[in-house]
């Protein structure tokens, strides 16, 4: 943001001085995977000059970036039909820059090329990037009222739909019982879209249905309130589960989104163990967000024989998001057609679901494992301005922004995301992100600990172990990393360090932070 800048690991300034040699640092540090087509390139600097005079500029701009990268220029990638940047070596910055009146600085505002091409791409990436406000980041900015996720059905229960139907909240106090309202309200919605389930404000005794009543007592004790909930079976009205909350008054938010999270994950276990199974009901959502291939490929086949009329956005986008899990870690013996089944799956749920938070979230991640660090941040912002406080927006977004260097402003977005009820089911991913995030930060103890963390609520946690290996021997516990490696090859039978030191393996965090010292240890 700003000027377009290239610095060297030391400091050193790197930064070509021709227009058109920062208008290619610029177009390729944006693109997905961050590189171009030759073709691409050459029609967006020199679109007004015959095909060989734009091939020999290209050529001739080529060797000016290389001649400037001096040591540096084997970040500059060239194949066959394309010029890319050399990812692993390579961090982009897209923080947002402010002048002294806090106004945003547009992006590449150094640049200017006289191509009508180049001028149109810029002008939209200017539009894309540059906020939308003044002052400081996209968190910090006050957000509106987060929209209730819709249920997956709207209108009333049909025979065979699994109901959550909310009784009034009984309360002493109007303010308790607008919190009370706003927890239950907020907690069920969130769970009906990934029972899935209808959400029903009443229930009519004398019809047999699946589900859950929920009922609460919030009342006012001094300046904070109580709020007991409690949970029963709608057909049998046998109790499930009991839970009461403070609500302090002062940290209402913090205290109000923890109640909706354990709520929410109870519904979700509630569902789980008295959903009728042959209803095809109960999204498997524990399983979606491990890290075992029978356990991922298990909730797959679950969403898939979902009934036509209970497949959803969310279901689909799911389906993308574990897919993604099994190319990262190398559990699937065909990473192209799992990447193509991801992005099919990705495009169908946003087609269902165009706003829905987890469908753009999901369609972000997606974009981040594509290194199109643009997009991603997009589509999380997207996200996260639909609904604030949905977690797996949060995670997007934090994704996002490590993958542009805003690692301050993702370790936020991580804490955030962190609260809510799908990071209560799968810890270990949030974990690991937020671990990922420390490292980027130079916090090394903390992430030990995080990943540390993730590894005790899922032992085939596969990330949280290379980092375990890696952070350990880089401090020099050797017995600790050779523990952690001891474990990570029962559960990744072909692992060896020699396998990890290569490009593809899927540590790219340690490699950029350089600790890769432990596959030279010859543990």
């Amino acid at each position: 943001m700003g000027s377009v800048r290239l610095r060297g690991a030391g400091g050193a300034d790197l930064t070509p001085r021709s227009q058109k040699a920062r208008g290619a640092l610029a177009l390729l540090g944006t693109a997905p995977d961050l590189r171009l087509s030759r073709a691409r390139l050459q029609d967006l600097l020199w679109s007004e000059r015959g095909r060989q005079r734009g091939s020999d500029s290209l050529r001739q701009m080529l060797r000016e970036l290389r001649a400037a990268l001096g040591a540096e220029k084997g970040i500059l990638l060239t194949g066959v039909g394309w010029v890319g940047l050399d990812a692993e070596r390579l961090r982009i910055d897209l923080t947002p820059v402010y002048d002294a009146g806090g106004a945003p600085i547009e992006f590449a505002a150094d640049i200017d090329v006289p191509d009508p091409e180049f001028e149109t791409w810029l002008r939209d990436m200017r539009l894309r990037l540059t906020p939308d406000c003044d002052g400081p980041s996209f968190l910090q900015r006050p957000l509106p009222p987060p929209p209730l996720p819709e249920p997956w059905c709207a209108g009333e229960p049909a025979p065979g739909d699994y109901v959550v139907a909310l009784q009034p909240v009984e309360s002493n106090d109007a303010r308790a019982h607008v919190i009370g309202e706003m927890i239950l309200n907020e907690a069920a919605a969130r769970a009906c879209e990934m029972i899935p389930a209808v959400l029903a404000d009443r229930h009519s005794a004398g019809a047999p249905q699946a589900g859950i009543q929920i009922g609460a007592i919030c009342y006012a004790a001094g300046t904070d309130c109580s709020l007991m909930v409690v949970m029963r079976d709608l057909a049998t009205g046998a109790r499930g589960w009991t839970r009461r909350f403070t609500i302090r008054a002062a940290d209402e938010t913090a205290t109000m989104r923890h109640a909706v999270a354990q709520i929410a994950v109870a519904l979700l276990d509630r569902a789980r163990r008295t959903a009728p199974p042959a209803q095809g009901l109960t999204f498997p959502v524990w399983d979606v967000f491990s890290y075992s291939r029978d356990r991922l490929e298990s909730a797959d086949r679950i969403l898939a024989a979902m009934p036509r009329e209970r497949q959803s956005g969310v279901a689909l986008a799911l389906r993308s998001y574990l897919r993604n899990t099994l190319i990262s870690e190398r559990l699937t013996e065909d990473p192209a057609r799992c990447s193509d089944e991801a992005e099919a799956f990705a495009r169908q749920a946003r087609d269902l679901a165009p706003a829905n938070p987890s469908v753009l979230a999901v369609a972000s991640l997606s974009a981040s494992w594509r290194r199109d660090a643009v997009g991603a941040l997009e589509l999380a912002q997207a996200a996260c301005r639909n609904d604030p406080d949905n977690e797996l927006a949060c995670h997007a977004l934090s994704q996002a922004l490590t993958d542009v260097g805003r690692d301050l402003e993702a370790l936020e977005a991580t804490e955030r995301g962190a609260r809510g009820a799908l990071a209560e089911l799968g810890p270990a991913s949030w974990l690991m992100r937020r671990a990922v995030v420390q490292l980027r930060l130079g916090r090394l103890g903390d992430a030990e600990n995080s990943a540390a963390a993730a590894f005790a609520f899922a032992p085939d946690n596969r990330p949280s172990l290379r980092f375990l290996a890696a952070l350990r021997y880089h401090r020099g516990d050797v017995a600790g990393a050779a523990d952690a490696l001891r474990h990570l090859r029962r559960i990744e039978p072909d692992f060896s360090l020699e396998l990890m030191a290569e490009p593809d393996y899927p540590v790219a965090p340690l490699r950029m932070a350089r600790l890769m010292g432990i596959t030279r240890s010859g543990l």
